[in-house]
């Protein structure tokens, strides 16, 4: 059972429903809209969201923007971020604006 508050599963949901190119910040910010948690706050739901495995689209596009945007991700972050960067491909890094000569 997800220890994710209603509030914050419907977001998630949400999220993982988009089609758009949504980037971290736009979860950061609708996270504080609904909750008035912090961009601590997100990446902290996005670990649990991905411990829970239910919504790998919005972990997904969350780590890789947030990486894009400073080319490294967050020490809470970096487990995951690996796992994602190695399995991608250099076309799904160039969508994301992964700079794939690192």
């Amino acid at each position: 059972m997800s220890k994710i508050s209603a509030k914050k599963q419907q977001l998630l949901d949400e999220f993982e429903a988009r089609t758009d190119s949504w980037s971290y910040t736009n979860f950061e910010r609708a996270l504080k809209g609904l909750t008035g948690g912090s961009y601590q706050a997100a990446k902290m739901l996005i670990v649990e969201a991905d411990d829970d495995g239910r919504w790998p689209k919005t972990v997904k596009r969350y780590i890789l923007t947030n990486y894009a945007s400073f080319n490294s991700s967050p020490m809470e972050l970096k487990k995951i971020s690996n796992r994602l960067l190695s399995s991608m491909t250099e076309q799904e890094r160039r969508e994301f604006g992964i700079d794939i000569e690192k």
